[in-house]
């Protein structure tokens, strides 16, 4: 699916799930930080405490829109399953947003995305509701 759409020009950083858990507690999650989860269906299972979910596969059709109403957020985390791969999800999407942030001439705004992604993060967080909700 990912061959069809544009390469990304730019590899943002990544942030640990420690980091990204300690943020979610300490500053107002959606004005401050906004977490993408960018699975489908599998976003039904586990998913971040507070995460919104903005699927890959539709992702680039659905960024125009999207640039808009993420841009205020200075820090928007992007995961997927683990994230470990330069062509994983959660990877892709984090480049394909700066990629736009950066076209735009946007620096309001940054995309990082999670190491380890949402397996990494049940691992540690799976028993705080605070942190991971299960469907």
């Amino acid at each position: 699916w990912a061959s069809a759409l544009p390469q990304p020009k730019s590899s943002p950083p990544s942030i640990s799930a420690e980091e990204t858990a300690n943020l979610i507690k300490t500053v107002k999650v959606g004005k401050d930080l906004i977490i993408v989860d960018t699975r489908r269906t599998d976003f039904e299972d586990y998913f971040i405490h507070g995460a919104i979910n903005l699927p890959a596969h539709s992702f680039c059709q659905t960024l125009p829109g999207l640039v808009p109403l993420l841009s205020p957020v200075p820090l928007v985390i992007f995961h997927c399953n683990s994230c470990g791969k330069v062509t994983s999800r959660g990877r892709l999407v984090a480049s394909w947003y700066q990629d736009a942030l950066n076209e735009h001439g946007i620096t309001t705004s940054k995309a990082k995305y999670l190491e380890g992604g949402i397996k990494g993060w049940i691992e540690r967080y799976a028993q705080d509701p605070d942190l991971a909700v299960k469907l």
